[in-house]
């Protein structure tokens, strides 16, 4: 198993400018989402707060909010992207020859979902630290206790694994690069919007909100939120009505509601997305067994 695993790295990192690209597109999109994202939150806030100027504290809890988005995005591209191996070995027939070799075809598709969720971890735990370093400065890692990067890692390693069990039913019908390419510039768009990264769920009406909260990277999203803007969001708001804090809440997907306005708590939401998992498993593997 670690064979085929290390196999599947070397065949990814062998494309040094696709294997560049990764981290590059990631400082690319941590850039235009601060200058494009970012001033439009900063001036809700100073409207709810009745302040004419933003405090460094205001651009800080802003950043953040970016960076928990960014950070749900990259879990599912990067880890859709590390599946472009398997991908690849089905377009050039290669994982015919894996068929009469004595390894089953259960290890060898489990090694291509243990390299991409490993990749998965690495590189979005990697974007999430930058991303803090350049939007609010490198000494802002040390806000952090070892606890709260340990909830990060947790809550990024649920996201990848949650990431890949939604690719693989998906992947069972991709067998050309080309196709896989434009999953790839689908997938990205599409989780950027449904899980409230490209427009806050506070600002769509009330049936997409639901179907946003219901989709689990947009509770991903709200579990990470409440990690890295807890302080920011103590600081920004300290003199606020509780009112003015639990509407920002909700309208920028801090806490999610269900459909009678009641809040989602932690641990439904983990348990939620763990469900979720489970099911796109059983969904995967029905669809392999049909396909045979």
């Amino acid at each position: 198993m670690f064979e085929l695993i290390s196999r599947n790295r070397k065949v990814y990192t062998r494309d040094r400018l696709a294997f560049f690209m990764s981290f590059l597109s990631v400082i690319i999109l941590i850039l235009v989402y601060q200058v494009f994202l970012g001033q439009i939150q900063i001036d809700a806030i100073k409207e709810a707060l009745g302040s004419d100027t933003a405090s460094s504290d205001t651009i800080k809890i802003v950043n953040y909010w970016l960076i928990s988005g960014l950070t749900t995005i990259i879990s599912m591209t990067s880890t859709l992207g590390a599946f472009g191996v398997m991908v690849s070995d089905k377009e050039k027939k290669l994982s015919e020859d894996f068929k009469v070799s004595p390894i089953s075809n259960f290890k060898v598709e489990l090694s291509y979902a243990i390299f991409a969720i490993l990749f998965g971890i690495i590189l979005t735990m990697f974007s999430c630290v930058f991303a803090i370093g350049i939007f609010n400065g490198f000494s802002s890692l040390l806000d952090y206790s070892a606890m709260d990067y340990l909830k990060i890692f947790g809550i990024v390693s649920l996201s990848t694994v949650l990431s890949a069990a939604i690719i693989l039913p998906i992947l069972a019908f991709i067998r050309t690069s080309s196709a896989f390419t434009t999953l790839s510039t689908i997938v990205g768009t599409f989780i950027g919007f449904i899980s409230g990264v490209y427009l806050s769920i506070g600002s769509v009406g009330e049936t997409l909100q639901q179907i946003m909260t219901w989709f689990p990277m947009t509770q991903v999203n709200a579990l990470l939120k409440q990690v890295l803007m807890k302080d920011s969001i103590a600081q920004v708001f300290e003199n606020a009505p509780s009112s003015v804090v639990n509407e920002y809440k909700e309208s920028y997907g801090v806490v999610l509601q269900n459909a009678g306005g009641d809040h989602l708590s932690n641990s439904f939401m983990l348990s939620y997305i763990l469900v979720i998992i489970l099911a796109l498993l059983i969904i995967h593997f029905m669809i392999k067994k049909i396909k045979k």
